[in-house]
């Protein structure tokens, strides 16, 4: 995968996404969402070898999908997908199909928990579902590591 490719290519479409959210915006805070790109921008093609830099990209970019996420629902998700790819792209987590796969389904599964919001037109139930389907991959994960400890320092079954 053309790693120097993507990572223009998800910002400028976080960049997209910011304008178009911002020019349909009934208010003038949208003009918010294009002066939040400004440190996610800075952050991500400035300062390349700066300690910490991922930490401090995802929290300026938290604040740009909060921003976004404000205007509309998915504005916000759109802008929260952007700024994960960017996000694992910088931590070398898209580095083959099958990465991209999950990453696809981490969108796909995304975009149906904000489509039942805004259906519901409440957050309660969905955010009890997601908490409680969270809370399940938690457990089964905290099973597996256990098995594997127990397996490699070579206690008896």
């Amino acid at each position: 995968m053309n790693r120097a490719f993507l990572k223009p290519g998800f910002f400028l479409l976080m960049v997209i996404g910011a304008l178009g959210a911002a020019v349909t915006a009934h208010s003038t805070a949208g003009y918010l969402c294009l002066l939040l790109l400004i440190p996610v921008g800075g952050l991500l093609f400035a300062v390349p070898r700066w300690h910490g830099r991922i930490f401090y990209l995802a929290c300026s970019g938290e604040l740009l999908v909060l921003a976004c996420g404000a205007l509309t629902i998915w504005a916000g998700l759109f802008t929260a997908w952007m700024l994960a790819g960017v996000v694992l792209l910088e931590l070398g987590m898209l580095e083959g199909k099958d990465d991209f796969g999950v990453f696809m389904l981490f969108c796909c599964v995304t975009l149906v928990l904000a489509a039942v919001i805004q259906v519901s037109d409440h957050v309660l139930v969905p955010l009890i579902l997601l908490a409680a389907g969270a809370g399940l991959v938690l457990f089964f994960q905290d099973i597996r590591n256990y098995q594997l400890r127990k397996k490699y320092t070579g206690a008896v079954p």
